[in-house]
């Protein structure tokens, strides 16, 4: 039952989720709109992790992780056009030296969903040079922080991010039914690593590069021509972004060291000639199968399926993020056991699978679900802030310490 020598384990973060008091971001700036965010929760002081990562990273050593996935905050560090803070790279400096001291390796994420608001006032991801507009505090953050770093992740989820910000209107800007600009938005992004990837490997050429794709499985809800068509019609629309005009490639297949896969969900799919404004597809949840607090039917053994498509591209990969919301904590552990022994299948069918990072360490500002969603292994108190671990973080633990599963 023993993963791979080496095997990272660890957990992954946002810094918008956790840090607290980030006012120079468009979240914050999204927040502030009335109906948001559920609850009318707003980000706030977040976890305080700005402040408290070293005791946050503690509690990560004392899980026995050897990984740690994070964001560097890229409103922080160019609050303004051209304007970097010299005071936020050496934060940036403690918190990962902090990692390293610890035992943790760090996977550093470039962007994870926030932008600087003077970057969204020229109109963000969207607008043509959008790629160009974030290069220099790549290249500012790869200088002053990249020997530090041997594990880089340009984008996260740029399917989703591009989605939940022009079609379904989640995410700022907070656009919807702009597939116009969703084509512009990932076309923008795929630029973007691509660009960040060349600045990252000339300056550290031994550092792996990739990004985290969200891998999403769709399932045809009958064996019919026109379902299956649903199910890959689906597929396709989140799993590829523009490489030339009118021609669509997978993000898995872009340049990278390694592959990055967020997997939680799958859906069933069947055409349905009643919805032109869904593509003629009705997505549900799968009959029979356990849907999580953000609304999405779980299943630990798609995590081998998802892997097992990865196979022929022959990198290795990284389980950039997976995890479970809900507040029943015995049904996460049962849902992180089971899903590490899928993983571990995958590995026997030969995926090189070189670590999996839980999303997430610590209960936190779930984007625009607020704080009513639950991730963590480690609960957080909103009143006192205090930590206190789980049971399934307990659990977590013992895995890595022994680097299998338990007997």
């Amino acid at each position: 039952m023993s993963f791979p020598a080496g095997f990272l384990w660890g957990t992954a973060s946002a810094a918008h989720q956790v840090e607290g008091d980030n006012r120079n971001s468009d979240w914050w700036e999204f927040e502030q709109q009335p109906g948001r965010i559920a609850n009318g929760d707003r980000s706030a002081i977040a976890n305080d992790n700005y402040h408290r990562y070293r005791e946050d990273f503690a509690l990560l050593r004392e899980l026995n992780q050897n990984a740690h996935r994070l964001s560097i905050e890229w409103s922080r560090i160019e609050p303004s056009p051209g304007d970097f803070d010299a005071r936020q790279i050496r934060h940036y400096r403690d918190v990962l030296g902090e990692l390293r001291e610890q035992g943790i390796q760090p996977m550093v994420t470039l962007h994870h969903f926030s932008s600087p608001i003077w970057f969204t006032e020229k109109g963000g991801w969207a607008a043509q040079d959008a790629p160009h507009a974030f290069l220099p505090f790549v290249h500012r953050v790869v200088d002053q922080l990249g020997d530090l770093v041997g594990l880089w992740c340009t984008i996260n989820e740029p399917s989703i991010y591009g989605a939940n910000g022009w079609v379904t209107g989640e995410f700022p800007p907070g656009r919807k039914g702009d597939l116009l600009a969703l084509y512009s938005v990932t076309s923008n992004m795929r630029k973007a690593h691509e660009l960040a990837y060349t600045a990252i490997k000339r300056r550290w050429p031994d550092a792996m590069v990739g990004l985290s794709h969200h891998k999403l499985l769709f399932i045809p809800a009958t064996e019919k021509r026109r379902d299956r068509w649903a199910a890959q019609a689906s597929q396709m629309a989140l799993d590829r972004w523009p490489v030339a005009p009118g021609r669509l490639a997978r993000i898995v297949e872009a340049q990278c060291d390694y592959v990055g896969i967020a997997h939680y969900w799958g859906q069933m799919c069947a055409f349905d000639p009643r919805r032109p404004l869904d593509q003629f597809i009705r997505r549900f949840n799968v009959p029979g199968r356990p849907v999580t607090d953000m609304g999405l039917s779980a299943d630990p053994m798609w995590m081998r399926t998802v892997l097992n498509e990865l196979h022929p591209l022959g990198k290795p990969v990284f389980i950039t993020e997976n995890g479970l919301a809900t507040s029943d904590d015995e049904w996460r552990a049962r849902h992180l056991t089971e899903t590490l022994q899928n993983v571990q299948l995958a590995i026997g069918d030969g995926v090189d699978v070189r670590g999996y990072f839980h999303w997430t360490s610590m209960d936190n500002f779930e984007w625009a679900r607020g704080y009513s969603t639950h991730f963590g292994l480690i609960a957080v108190d909103r009143k006192t802030l205090e930590r206190t671990i789980k049971p399934s973080g307990r659990l977590y633990g013992r895995i890595a310490a022994a680097n299998s599963l338990p007997d």
